[in-house]
């Protein structure tokens, strides 16, 4: 241990009511009030962690939940959807892991900006994705629970949804290394529900007489269906599947590894989870060719399930699915707490939410603060709904993220030759581009709420700086 580690240990036993034993065998040095310097969150996570931590949010078997919606919105050219939100995300991507080599601090699209624009951007660019960190956890509890209610029509709805947040909830309060763990068990469990899938399918495909063929049209493209504008509003639907990766960043000062590892990770987990969605969306394309018509677009997948592999299949598939999709509400819900961790110590929200637990190193009330949300909205707002409004934050979010390589690197550091003309200015500009396009082909519904969630943003920036008279960095904390 360093003379500089052993001289504030008496402080920092102090501050957070620690034995010295416990201090010097956890290795815990976050303090426990945001008014404190030196706050950190505790670096707990791997870079496998990472890896596995974005792919539950990101959801290898998101495909099968989503498959309803994203083919009545594309007009049966899912894999096409999914290939244009990959091309998003892949730049984009790139450009989260050019800005985590540099800031690796919790907070991830609210951070970069702020480091490369200014604070009152940052501000405005962290408001904006936090409306996806609010929504994507009700959504997914939604979700879960329309699953679950197939399975037991006879629990409520309300009492479903307490069934699943409150556990979740727990996991999240008891911090990061607890959460890691559990992520790990629930990435094997949906790597089992997406095999088992792709084997059925691929049988039910293959063998005489069976549903029809394994290399097919239909699971692609559809001339008589064909729109750009279907296309479009299908891949809006897609772009869910990949949000995970921006997650990964937002959990950077969680991690042991670098900042620039972080990034990494979030590549990482964009190329694998398109592999295994495709494949599952390619594959119920075309069953559900054969099929015509879903009776259900919420829980399509159902029918998918019992065409391939009977009713067997199905409630297994669908069993994980609610079981699953709790463990990406609460990446999630992880996420978001560290979002509003970031903003609070950084004076922007009120000091509450950079509370952190004095044992577990966690942000209590924003965690608290995410399931009570997450609760009243599941509850109260439609599935269809969600899917409207929940890719406008994030699309946001990435595009401002682009913009802060473009500004960070190609004109700040002027990095622009070689490698670093791409890397800096061709490859954002992409994303950026690519962003645009699938946020122009939103449903109208989503741009309202989502322009709506900026103004509120605007209003309470307006009121933190004072009518925009004072740098929201330099606000008291305790104001």
């Amino acid at each position: 241990m360093r003379l500089k580690e052993i001289r504030a240990i008496p402080r920092e036993i102090k501050c957070l009511g620690m034995s010295s034993l416990e201090l010097l065998f956890t290795g815990r040095k976050t303090v426990s009030t945001a008014n404190q310097e030196g706050q950190n969150l505790q670096r707990v996570l791997r870079t496998r962690d990472l890896v596995i931590f974005g792919l539950i949010f990101i959801s290898p078997n998101s495909a099968q939940s989503l498959f309803g919606e994203l083919t009545f919105s594309s007009g049966g050219h899912g894999v096409l959807a999914v290939f244009i939100g990959l091309i998003a995300m892949i730049f984009t991507a790139a450009s989260y892991g050019k800005m985590a080599s540099i800031v690796p601090k919790a907070g991830s699209t609210y951070s970069y900006v702020t480091h490369s624009l200014n604070p009152s951007l940052g501000f405005i660019a962290g408001w904006a994705i936090l409306l996806d960190y609010l929504i994507f956890p009700m959504m997914i509890y939604k979700l879960s629970s329309a699953f679950a209610m197939e399975l037991f029509p006879f629990i409520p709805l309300w009492f479903m949804l307490l069934i699943l947040i409150i556990p979740m909830t727990f996991f999240n309060y008891r911090g990061a290394k607890l959460t890691a763990h559990l992520n790990t068990i629930m990435l094997i469990v949906k790597l089992i529900s997406v095999f088992l899938f792709v084997g059925f399918a691929v049988y039910a495909l293959t063998i005489d007489g069976g549903i029809g063929s394994l290399v097919n049209i239909n699971g692609i493209y559809r001339g008589e269906t064909f729109s750009t504008s279907a296309l479009i509003a299908g891949a809006s639907i897609a772009v869910l599947a990949y949000i995970g990766f921006d997650g990964i960043t937002a959990l950077a000062e969680d991690a042991k590894v670098s900042g620039k590892t972080v990034g990494r990770a979030a590549m990482i987990t964009c190329v694998i989870s398109s592999l295994l969605i495709g494949v599952q969306v390619y594959l119920a394309s075309i069953v559900q060719s054969r099929l015509g018509v879903l009776k259900h677009t919420d829980t399509a997948f159902y029918d998918i399930a019992i065409a391939v592999g009977g009713s067997g299949l199905a409630a297994v598939t669908t069993m994980i699915l609610v079981v699953t999709g709790t463990a990406t509400a609460l990446a999630g819900q992880a996420s978001g707490s560290r979002v509003l961790f970031s903003m609070g110590r950084d004076g922007v929200l009120p000091a509450s939410f950079a509370y952190l637990h004095s044992k577990y190193k966690t942000p209590v009330y924003s965690v608290f603060l995410l399931a009570v949300l997450g609760y009243i909205g599941a509850l109260m707002i439609p599935i269809s709904v969600f899917f409207l409004i929940v890719v406008f934050g994030a699309i946001i979010g990435f595009i401002f993220v682009n913009i802060s390589v473009i500004i960070e690197f190609f004109i700040k550091r002027k990095e622009r030759k070689g490698k670093h003309f791409i890397a800096n200015l061709i490859s954002p500009v992409l994303g950026i581009s690519v962003c645009l396009y699938i946020l122009l082909g939103m449903e109208i519904v989503g741009q309202v709420v989502g322009v709506c969630w900026l103004l509120i943003g605007g209003i309470v920036l307006a009121i933190k700086t004072q009518g925009f008279q004072k740098e929201i960095s330099s606000l008291n904390i305790e104001q």
